[in-house]
C-alpha cells in the first residue's frame, strides 16, 4: 500500500513537471517569434538583415505580415552585408528585393524597377524568397503562390536574407520550409 501510494505522488511529481516544462517551452516558442519579429514606425525606410549568409545551396524562408494598414511599400529579398540601411531594400547594388504595396509589387536593383505585377499584400498575407544559389536565382512569391517571373538571376557570391521597413509594419520571419516547386 505504501509503495502505491509513493508511486502516486512521484506520478504527480512527473504530471506537475510536464505541465513546467510544456509552459517552459510555449513561453520558448513565444520569445523566439519575438525575436524574429521585426516592425517600424518611422516614416523612413529602414533595413534589417538575418544573421545567415549563403553563398551555395538553395534556400527558402518567408515572412509572415502581421501588421499592414494598406499606405507603406515594405521590400523583400537579399543583400550583402554592407548594403545601405536607411533606404528601401533595392535602391543599392547590394540589395535584390521586391516592394509591394497592397496592389501591385516591383522588383528592383540598384534603384532600377522592372516586371511591375498585380497584386499586393495584406496583413495575414506570406511572402516567400526563393534564393537558388544552384540557379543562381532568385524568385518571390506571395501566399505561396509565385509572384512574376524568376526576379533575378546571375546573383554570385554572398547573401543574407533582408527586409526594409516604414510606418506600421510587422513581420515575422517563418524558417524552416519546403522549397517550392514548379518554378516558371
Amino acid at each position: 500500500m505504501k509503495t502505491k501510494c509513493q508511486l502516486s505522488q512521484a506520478l504527480n511529481g512527473v504530471s506537475d513537471k510536464a505541465k513546467d516544462a510544456k509552459e517552459f517551452l510555449v513561453q520558448l516558442k513565444n520569445l523566439l517569434q519575438q525575436i524574429q519579429t521585426v516592425s517600424c514606425n518611422s516614416y523612413d525606410d529602414r533595413v534589417v538583415l538575418g544573421t545567415a549568409a549563403f553563398s551555395k545551396g538553395v534556400h527558402y524562408w518567408e515572412l509572415s505580415v502581421d501588421r499592414y494598414d494598406n499606405h507603406p511599400d515594405p521590400a523583400f529579398g537579399v543583400a550583402r552585408i554592407n548594403t545601405l540601411k536607411d533606404v528601401m531594400l533595392g535602391k543599392d547594388d547590394k540589395a535584390w528585393a521586391m516592394y509591394v504595396d497592397n496592389n501591385r509589387s516591383w522588383f528592383m536593383h540598384n534603384n532600377s524597377h522592372t516586371n511591375r505585377a498585380e497584386g499586393g499584400i495584406t496583413k495575414g498575407s506570406t511572402v516567400g524568397v526563393l534564393l537558388d544559389l544552384t540557379k543562381h536565382t532568385l524568385t518571390f512569391f506571395i501566399n505561396k503562390e509565385q509572384h512574376g517571373p524568376v526576379a533575378f538571376e546571375n546573383l554570385e557570391g554572398v547573401f543574407m536574407p533582408a527586409v526594409s521597413l516604414n510606418r506600421n509594419v510587422q513581420v515575422t520571419l517563418i524558417t524552416g520550409l519546403e522549397v517550392p516547386k514548379n518554378i516558371k
